[in-house]
């Protein structure tokens, strides 16, 4: 893992700043305080005011943390004489280390194949792209694996009230987290957000857009787990992923959220066919197949299914 600088500068203002205010001062005071002031000062004010030294913090504080593969040497097997042979293997490692000057990167040049390099030229090759302006910004979030997620919960089938009152509250944590979420609208494993026509969120970035939703989504989802099911461990953990749409028209996106809900009813439609003929003695492949030809022809055939079905299977 690569960061620049900026962790240090901002723990060495958030410390000071913490100090002054623990000390009785305003935030706003602390902040006056510390304005324009340089590394040199900012240890002047915490050794003289708090009888504290900087280096003398912990390097997680100071310095963040690298994540990164390490060579160590590791045993893999014995010879015939019961010696160790170890070989050169590459262990994930965790370590508050200084990343700035050349000392680490040259101790470590197989991380980039590089003896040397400079942070800033880094962020040259962040591609940025923001979403164009005026135009409706539509996120639709769905869960990655859901079938093997619901049947290792012991989801209901064909459809499970809990669950989708599980995704209905995680949606309202959303519009209370994104005030630009002006709709949203989901079924089954998904969720669709309509954020306001001139919304400025992450300055209309995408990729900050699609992980902030995904991530916020997946974290409301883990806490309320409990709430909704009490008595049922999460076992695994959910998996959402995120796509972002554009549309210049209210029409349009209007014409999107009924091309959704035309969606959750036909699959809501087929998997009830395919359960309540799974329920009455079929196997699954066979209930596949019986619905090819049913669903080839008109809407009515599937009714007449489920008409029949729920008479046979009360």
């Amino acid at each position: 893992m690569i960061i620049w600088h900026g962790g240090h500068i901002n723990n060495h203002y958030n410390t000071c700043f913490w100090m002054l205010v623990k000390s009785g001062k305003t935030e706003k005071e602390a902040q006056q305080t510390l304005k324009g002031t340089f590394s040199e000062d900012k240890n002047e004010l915490l050794s003289q005011q708090f009888q504290v030294n900087y280096e003398d913090e912990p390097a997680m504080f100071r310095k963040g943390s690298s994540v990164y593969r390490d060579k160590v040497e590791t045993k893999v097997k014995t010879d015939d004489y019961g010696n160790p042979i170890k070989r050169i293997r590459l262990a994930i490692t965790v370590s508050n280390l200084d990343i700035i000057g050349p000392e680490f990167w040259g101790k470590h040049q197989y991380i980039l194949q590089e003896g040397k390099y400079r942070y800033e030229y880094v962020k040259k090759f962040d591609d940025i792209r923001r979403l164009p302006c005026c135009n409706w910004i539509v996120v639709r979030i769905s869960a990655c694996q859901f079938d093997k997620f619901s049947l290792i919960h012991s989801f209901d089938k064909p459809n499970d009230e809990t669950a989708l009152s599980l995704m209905n509250a995680s949606a309202s944590l959303m519009m209370e987290q994104f005030p630009d979420i002006i709709f949203g609208y989901g079924f089954s494993n998904e969720y669709s957000f309509v954020f306001q026509e001139n919304t400025e969120l992450y300055q209309r970035n995408e990729r900050l857009i699609l992980s902030s939703c995904s991530s916020w989504f997946t974290s409301f989802y883990m806490m309320k787990w409990k709430e909704y099911f009490p008595s049922k461990e999460l076992v695994q953990p959910p998996k959402f992923e995120a796509e972002v749409l554009c549309y210049p028209k209210p029409k349009i996106v209007c014409d999107y959220l009924s091309w959704r809900q035309a969606e959750c009813h036909n699959r809501n439609q087929y998997n009830t066919c395919f359960w309540m003929l799974v329920k009455s003695g079929e196997d699954e492949n066979k209930a596949n197949e019986i619905l090819k030809v049913f669903f080839h022809h008109l809407n009515i055939f599937p009714i007449l299914l489920i008409n029949s079905l729920v008479i046979c299977c009360p």
